[in-house]
């Protein structure tokens, strides 16, 4: 889908990078990637050891394709099994099973209210986006109740 290359928003991705330090971008393209240390779509991130091909990472950026996002999802959890944090921004869809699934996992889920954020697409910050976005944060540290929380879109300076 076109939509699948859209970028995260600095101001997101900043103030995320801030609290959690991101070690690498496991979901990036060579122009939109937000850590030196990152994956395209030729690198097949889903078919690499997120725990061991990551050089040790503590935390991990992840904003996936929106197309498949299940996929991630276990991905995420398994890299959380292994001891590696994963935080993922997502499309606001409490009705599909991926969402189900990471709520099960998930250590806290921050619903963004208050608007909705507008990726970037070829630099250039898109709007009419369809669906609400939301941050699992997969924290292999508490992988206990999901803690669920609400920002406001301003937080992050949009």
């Amino acid at each position: 889908m076109a939509h699948d290359t859209w970028a995260t928003p600095f101001e997101v991705f900043d103030q995320l990078d801030f609290e959690f330090g991101f070690d690498w971008d496991v979901c990036a393209e060579n122009s939109t990637a937000k850590h030196a240390d990152y994956w395209t779509i030729d690198d097949d991130s889903l078919s690499k050891d997120w725990v061991h091909d990551t050089k040790n990472a503590v935390w991990l950026w992840c904003n996936p394709p929106y197309s498949k996002i299940m996929p991630w999802v276990e991905k995420a959890i398994e890299a959380q099994a292994g001891g590696v944090g994963v935080v993922m921004l997502v499309m606001c869809d409490p009705s599909v099973k991926w969402f189900a699934k990471a709520l099960e996992y998930c250590s806290e889920v921050r619903f963004i209210t208050n608007g909705r954020l507008g990726f970037v697409n070829n630099g250039v910050v898109q709007k009419g986006n369809n669906k609400g976005s939301v941050i699992f944060v997969f924290d292999p540290r508490e992988i206990s109740a999901c803690k669920t929380k609400y920002i406001d879109r301003s937080t992050f300076g949009l």
